[in-house]
């Protein structure tokens, strides 16, 4: 499924909302319990025997309870702060690659490469890597993938981002020289 930017950055502030949310949530759920604790403050034991051994056990036993709810809460918090820290990374580098492709005058073509540029392609929706071209063919370029021809990664030229020649770096190919 490919997102737009605006999708992305959207989705980010929900799951930034959801986890502000949750730990709300955790930080009631964790007042509560202290506060279930509060009978046990002065440090008295639970004493068996005593008329009072099984209601202060109660007691403890609910507030052990709440203590894990809330450290569940607090879990699932830090769970969700990590999803919108990661979408939110989604939405800056689908943003970066849409500004770079936005300025583009026309497609990339073979005739734009030579053998030894330095190309930038995106490889999965969001991540880049860098490569050598090795061979410019009709449909593709075939980067040099470093382990002796093996693992040479072929590259379509929609998924060009910039061309680097001569220590000059182009994102346009109108700007080819």
């Amino acid at each position: 499924m490919t997102d737009t930017p605006d999708g992305a950055r959207r989705k980010a502030d929900r799951l930034q909302e959801k986890a502000d949310k949750l730990t709300a949530e955790a930080e009631r759920r964790s007042d509560n319990a202290h506060a279930m604790y509060g009978r046990f403050a002065g440090g008295q034991p639970l004493l068996r025997g005593h008329h009072s051994y099984r209601s202060a056990r109660r007691t403890r036993d609910r507030a052990d309870a709440a203590s894990e709810r809330a450290i569940d809460a607090y879990k699932a918090a830090e769970r969700a702060r990590t999803e919108a820290k990661w979408a939110k990374s989604k939405a800056d580098a689908m943003e970066a690659i849409a500004s770079v492709t936005a300025t583009r005058t026309r497609p990339w073509q073979p005739s734009d490469f030579q053998v030894g540029d330095i190309v930038t392609v995106r490889v999965f929706e969001t991540s880049t890597s860098t490569y050598r071209v090795k061979r410019v063919n009709k449909k593709t370029l075939t980067c040099d993938g470093g382990g002796g021809g093996w693992d040479d990664p072929k590259r379509t030229y929609d998924r060009v981002l910039s061309r680097t020649r001569d220590g000059h770096t182009i994102t346009n190919p109108e700007e080819n020289q």
